[in-house]
């Protein structure tokens, strides 16, 4: 591929102290599913291996593989849908595993060899997770193997986009009660309900885990959610993107005016132009509807517009305002460039999509670099 993407490690051990920080007697497990947002789970891995987390989230057993071959032996926490097949390999792997059905806590109890569990309770999301009022049930069931168990988690809804925080006080509240149930029948179990923007924003939700992931990235969860910082600590966290990712200039060709550009002819240019062809493009991970917006790319530290829609590997930029730009350049698609920035939230919101998509979306193949 002629595209590449650079993680700065020195700005992801700062973003993971930050949250160490901020959390305070809570332990951060830093999220590294989806290829750890799109920015690969190896490379991440060794930088953060550094700084010995005691635990680590993922979404897949496979990703909880992977981990244990680069040499990880801490906590590994399974957070995504478990399913019964699995639960053997799981236990030899030495993870710990969210369940939160009837049928797979059926097939956990049947099970040889039980990893660790933890217990999911669905308090608003009507995703995964058991109603609060079943906690005593559960723990009914899981009683004669509590040597096993481990804790209770649950997920917010409704924390990110919004500045009033009501929901997901209700959610804590029924969070709260399962464990209070728990506890009187004889469980001591570990909490954790917090993500990226609970742990920013509700000091109530930190309990024994936070679970960080988009932020230990760098990006804001949204920009509601820094602006509920702000209001609440007056000042705003210094988080700092990790991911930069660049390719470069192949072709630049002159366009007369009244030409068409690209696929659809839905660009025509109203007058002479010099157009950069740079090869990236949705294939790439770069969103088909962001050549749509008012988009653009950085060059020689300048704002150059995309034209035309963008093709399955390639895209067409304006560079009629750079006389010097030629093949081989160097094009910041997400990063810094001279004075200016193009963020990955400016990226999705120009595809009308959110910068967690844009980013778990980067193709694998794609080179990644640690600086």
């Amino acid at each position: 591929m002629l595209t590449q993407i650079q993680l700065n490690a020195e700005s992801m051990r700062h973003n993971y102290r930050l949250f160490c920080q901020l959390v305070g007697k809570s332990r951060v497990a830093p999220v590294l599913k989806s290829n750890a947002y799109g920015h690969g789970l190896k490379e991440v891995y060794s930088v953060l291996a550094s700084e010995l987390p005691e635990w680590i989230c993922v979404n897949y057993v496979a990703e909880g593989r992977l981990l244990r071959q680069l040499g990880y032996r801490g906590r590994i926490l399974v957070v995504g849908p478990a399913v019964a097949r699995e639960l053997t390999e799981a236990f030899g792997l030495d993870l710990d595993v969210v369940i939160g059905n009837e049928t797979l806590l059926t097939a956990w109890l049947q099970a040889p060899n039980r990893p660790r569990l933890h217990i999911k309770f669905d308090t608003g999301m009507s995703r995964q997770g058991f109603a609060p009022g079943e906690a005593s049930h559960v723990a009914a069931r899981i009683a004669a193997n509590k040597d096993r168990f481990v804790g209770i988690c649950t997920h917010f809804a409704n924390v990110e986009d919004v500045t009033d925080h009501g929901y997901a006080t209700k959610q804590l509240e029924l969070f709260n009660q399962a464990a209070a149930a728990l506890r009187q029948v004889g469980f001591s179990p570990m909490l954790h309900a917090a993500s990226s923007a609970s742990a920013l924003i509700m000091g109530q939700s930190h309990f024994d885990l936070a679970r960080v992931g988009i932020s230990l990235y760098g990006p804001w969860p949204s920009p509601l959610t820094r602006v509920s910082y702000l209001q609440l600590k007056n000042q705003v966290l210094d988080l700092r993107p990790v991911l930069t990712w660049t390719t470069e200039v192949t072709t630049v060709k002159p366009v007369s005016a009244g030409q068409f550009i690209g696929y659809g002819c839905t660009f025509r240019a109203i007058r002479d132009m010099r157009i950069a062809v740079l090869p990236v493009g949705y294939f790439e991970g770069y969103p088909r509807l962001a050549g749509e917006a008012a988009s653009y790319v950085l060059i020689q530290g300048a704002r150059c517009p995309i034209v035309g829609r963008i093709c399955m590997n390639m895209m067409m930029v304006d560079i009629s305002h750079l006389p010097h730009c030629q093949v081989g350049d160097r094009v910041t698609l997400i990063g810094a460039d001279g004075q200016d920035v193009v963020s990955a939230q400016d990226v999705a919101g120009w595809a009308k999509t959110i910068h967690y998509e844009l980013l778990t979306r980067l193709h694998g193949d794609i080179p990644r670099q640690l600086i």
